[in-house]
């Protein structure tokens, strides 16, 4: 550790001091926020959330290839779960289009989870899957509990205090382990367009073509987290992509992502309604393999 990072710590300590405990040693204020932290989440019934996920793709000297020059895709998506009776609610609307904006394609998505059923519209129609483990279902979807896995994984830094939304909040800096990173950066990739990672070295990507900053707000009162804002920038360039050897050697795809995470009506109540559509739709059996057959035997 150099000295500009113990200074650091410690400049953050003395700014600290007093705000949770008095006379804490170098990173022990960030240790009790994260144990804080994570006794408000576990004791949530229900919360809500909304995820917004900007991305913009640009290929260099493609156009010899014939290929797009890039594109824009941003993503909507909203929910609502209640923890105590394993029911939720999403919508979620994705856009993309040409960097020039002439070209619009658009997806909508509703998704419900009630009494061990999920319910999915299907373009007009509904379709129901049974769900044999209801808190599966949940926990796949659970927004709040995936970010403090991935919280729980990094390194954490008070970078100070500050009144947003009407409340006191502090602000972290997290610093993401590697499989973390990697996996946010396979996600982001993989979103824009599930083949591009089979087009790019995604190891030497991470190692060479990566930056990521992680900011993470939560509540002074309530250690409850507000926001979390993440903003990455990848580029894959000569020795990264894999194309043909006769391709030009100035080829280049550029990702540049702005993911945000809100959160909050915690503890407000949650009860999922399903639409009237949705009521009478047909409800499949999922295929169980043998092995996990015997975990959910019939009666």
């Amino acid at each position: 550790m150099d000295k500009r990072t113990v200074l650091f710590i410690a400049l953050a300590a003395a700014a600290f001091a007093g705000c949770i405990g008095e006379d804490r040693g170098p990173g022990e204020e960030e240790e009790e926020v994260r144990e804080r932290m994570a006794e408000a989440v576990g004791d949530l019934a229900a919360y809500r959330f909304e995820i917004m996920m900007d991305q913009k793709v640009e290929f260099f000297n493609f156009d010899r290839q014939d290929s797009l020059e890039g594109e824009r895709v941003s993503l909507r998506w909203m929910g609502e779960i209640n923890l105590t009776d394993l029911s939720s609610k999403e919508v979620s609307v994705s856009r993309r289009t040409d960097l020039a904006g002439e070209r619009v394609a658009e997806d909508e998505i509703e998704v419900y989870i009630l009494k061990g059923t999920l319910y999915q519209k299907m373009g007009n129609e509904w379709i129901g899957l049974f769900q044999p483990d209801p808190a599966r279902g949940i926990e796949k979807i659970d927004q709040m509990a995936h970010l403090l896995e991935m919280i729980d994984r990094s390194d954490v830094a008070i970078e100070g205090a500050e009144r947003r939304d009407g409340l006191d909040q502090y602000r972290l800096k997290v610093t993401p382990d590697d499989d973390t990173a990697y996996g946010i950066m396979l996600g982001q990739i993989s979103s824009v367009n599930p083949r591009l990672p089979l087009m790019i070295d995604m190891m030497g990507l991470f190692a060479e073509g990566s930056k990521l900053e992680w900011t993470v707000w939560i509540s002074r009162e309530t250690f409850l987290p507000a926001e979390s804002r993440i903003t990455t920038v990848y580029t894959a360039g000569p020795g990264v992509l894999r194309v043909p050897p006769d391709s030009p050697e100035d080829l280049q795809i550029r990702f540049e992502t702005l993911e945000v995470r809100r959160f909050g009506g915690y503890h407000e109540p949650v009860v999922v309604v399903l639409p009237e559509g949705a009521r009478g739709a047909p409800v499949l059996q999922p295929e169980i393999p043998a092995e996990e057959d015997e975990a959910f035997p019939e009666g």
